[in-house]
């Protein structure tokens, strides 16, 4: 995944500890215990941080300006460790507004460190349940970003 995301475009900033229940225990090669953050403990820490992002804006997953969304793919880049009491500092932003889908890009690094732990890239399409349709992005969400 290429992240050409412009750091001044990530307006959305929160902080979040690392949990013990967010981190995988393993014993490694040379018989080394490793037990940090992964990919797939990074995941529901990206959710954490979406959601506040769009409460930020008093909106859900279920109501952004009025319309649902679907998710249809999301990528994940885990770059560096993070154990148990590290917090990380998230930034999140929208990126490649379209006339029905963007992208949530959602940034993590060490707070002490400032070295990046991960990145996301979150595909949104804006749509109608009911009609079971695609729409465009509500005016009030692109007046935003």
């Amino acid at each position: 995944m290429s992240q050409v995301s412009n750091q001044e475009s990530f307006i959305f900033k929160t902080e979040l500890m690392v949990r013990r229940s967010d981190t995988r225990s393993a014993t490694v090669v040379g018989g080394l215990f490793v037990s940090h953050l992964t990919y797939e403990t990074f995941i529901p820490l990206v959710n954490e941080v979406f959601d506040a992002f769009l409460e930020s804006y008093t909106w859900s997953k279920a109501n952004i300006a009025g319309a649902n969304i679907i998710i249809p793919k999301m990528e994940v880049e885990y770059k560096s460790e993070a154990k148990a009491g590290d917090v990380l500092e998230f930034s999140a932003g929208i990126f490649n507004l379209g006339k029905k889908s963007c992208e949530l890009h959602i940034s993590a690094s060490q707070k002490v460190s400032k070295e990046e732990v991960g990145f996301a890239k979150i595909f949104l399409v804006f749509y109608d349940y009911v009609s079971k349709k695609t729409l465009e992005i509500p005016s009030e969400f692109r007046a935003k970003f």
